[in-house]
């Protein structure tokens, strides 16, 4: 892996419980790459840092569409 990170935020559609945030964010942080993942308050926005050379920010967005979420990168 590099030195470098970058971030993105994702806006999630769906509301996420308890259970289904921890998964989302497990599947998201065993990504070769992903430095940190986190959410904020109301669940609706994950924020990830990863390694650019290994990730991009559609690699993201596509886990989370792959755990049946959907969802938009922000700022993109």
């Amino acid at each position: 892996m590099s030195t470098s990170v970058c971030d993105v935020t994702v806006h999630i559609d769906e509301s996420l419980n308890d259970r289904e945030l921890v998964n989302l964010e497990e599947a998201i942080r065993s990504d070769f790459g992903v430095v940190s993942v986190g959410h904020n308050e109301d669940r609706h926005m994950m924020f990830v840092l990863y390694d650019p050379e290994v990730l991009r920010g559609k690699d993201i967005l596509n886990r989370v569409t792959d755990q049946g979420f959907h969802g938009e990168l922000v700022g993109f």
